[in-house]
């Protein structure tokens, strides 16, 4: 057996390795997801915290109503605000627009009107997501709070496609009770693809399998990375995983607010959440997950299925920006994230190739490559099934066979977004952008 051969199979055997860690992560997440809802809330006392959920929203005309609908919801019988958050960076950006996008700073003003949730609009065109969610807290401690303490306030981050489920703020409540010290918890998504437009239709199947690609990146790194950085894992594991860059997304995140006021989102940051979850990961501060999941949308199209995933890639390739950063605390833990960050990043990329690699290893001489690439198969099959099974849209098994068959085109197509962004960000690329939903 020549050099070469021995190299393939020993990738392939880690790769085996590696899937049966991420199947072992996908069954501990969903067991995670299924405790049993919150108990009845009992009277509001001074310790009962107060949410304000800030939606910073840019260009969504076409979804806000339903938005703001849902969060009012979503906030009834609680101590809780909606605060919706436009930008001037929408009539800065107005080229973008088409016919029929509306005018979102507008339609919000309208809603608010009714007095049921508050209006803010950031003035600065060059602002990003981050400087309208620092604009929000800063207006909820000078303006909302009133007698309450920050510590006892939080801010609540979802997008405009968010659809978290109405009882969000028990579990939230009832995370925050339970782990008292803790200033960060975090909702993760599942992910579905929403209804296509008629001329887009054949794009389905791709879609859906984009969204158990995703919802297989949920359950097997994301809850489980912020499962180990709190108490709910073991003191040596938990010390262990500190190292390693786990990572809270902007839809979903539960920040107190006193704790905002002090370490504020990155400005100007284009992927404020991941810029964010370093500053606190190298101050070892935990961000505790709670079982229960917002809904997000998917892109419709493989284009801008490509355009988001090359706009994420600088999420974690850009840890070398976080680790220059002054708001990062130095120190061996922040090189150790910066170096699973960038592992993330080359895994990423990977998504692009692997899938067709295993399927050709699965036809290739000598028979031990083949056997452990038919495994591989096996395993991540596995995960698709479990995954689809715990957070995939209820249907008859053979539409869920199609969506499992589709998601390694979608995985492919996922890791060529990945390329796309990283010769963005070698251009000097900023990662400015946003995924349009028309």
């Amino acid at each position: 057996m020549t050099g070469v051969q021995w190299l393939c199979e020993a990738v392939i055997a880690g790769v085996l390795v590696r899937q049966l860690v991420i199947l072992a992560a996908i069954v501990r997440s969903a067991r995670f997801l299924r405790q049993p809802p919150p108990p009845p809330r009992g009277p509001s006392d001074d310790r009962t915290p107060v949410f304000f959920v800030v939606v910073p929203v840019l260009r969504e005309a076409a979804v806000i109503t339903a938005a703001v609908t849902h969060f009012e919801a979503l906030a009834h019988g609680h101590a809780a605000a909606v605060v919706v958050v436009t930008t001037q960076r929408e009539a800065a950006g107005a080229h973008h627009n088409t016919a029929g996008d509306g005018d979102t700073v507008a339609l919000v003003a309208q809603l608010a009107a009714t007095g049921k949730i508050v209006h803010l609009h950031y003035p600065d065109p060059a602002g990003l997501k981050a400087d309208q969610l620092n604009f929000a807290a800063e207006h909820c401690a000078s303006t909302l709070l009133g007698d309450v303490h920050p510590d006892r306030a939080f801010l609540l981050c979802y997008d405009a496609d968010s659809r978290p489920p109405l009882d969000s703020l028990d579990h939230f409540e009832r995370a925050i009770h339970d782990f008292g010290d803790v200033s960060v918890f975090h909702q993760s998504s599942g992910f579905e693809l929403r209804q296509l437009p008629p001329t887009r239709a054949g794009f389905g199947w791709l879609g859906e399998g984009a969204a158990l690609r995703a919802n297989r990146f949920v359950l097997g790194f994301e809850i489980p990375r912020l499962v180990n950085r709190s108490a709910a894992a073991g003191r040596l594991k938990r010390w262990l995983c500190s190292y390693v860059y786990a990572h809270v997304t902007g839809h979903g995140l539960c920040v107190r607010l006193s704790l905002l006021l002090a370490l504020p989102f990155p400005a100007r940051s284009p992927l404020e959440d991941m810029h964010y979850s370093f500053y606190l990961g190298s101050r070892n501060l935990p961000m505790v997950a709670i079982p229960s999941l917002d809904r997000a949308e998917v892109p419709a199209t493989p284009r801008a299925q490509v355009a988001q995933a090359a706009r994420w890639f600088f999420g974690p390739a850009r840890v070398p920006r976080y680790l220059r950063d002054p708001a990062t605390q130095r120190g061996p833990r922040a090189i150790l994230m910066a170096v699973s960050g960038l592992g993330s990043a080359t895994e990423w990329l990977g998504c692009a190739l692997v899938p067709a690699a295993v399927l050709l290893l699965g036809f290739a001489q000598p028979l031990p490559a083949r056997m452990t690439a038919i495994a591989v198969a096996g395993v991540y099959l596995a995960q698709l099934v479990i995954t689809d099974t715990a957070l995939g849209a209820s249907v008859r098994w053979p539409r869920r066979a199609m969506r499992i068959l589709w998601c390694p085109a979608a995985t492919t197509l996922f890791g060529a977004g990945g390329f796309a962004g990283l010769i963005c960000l070698l251009k000097g690329g900023s990662g400015v952008g946003k995924t349009e939903r028309r």
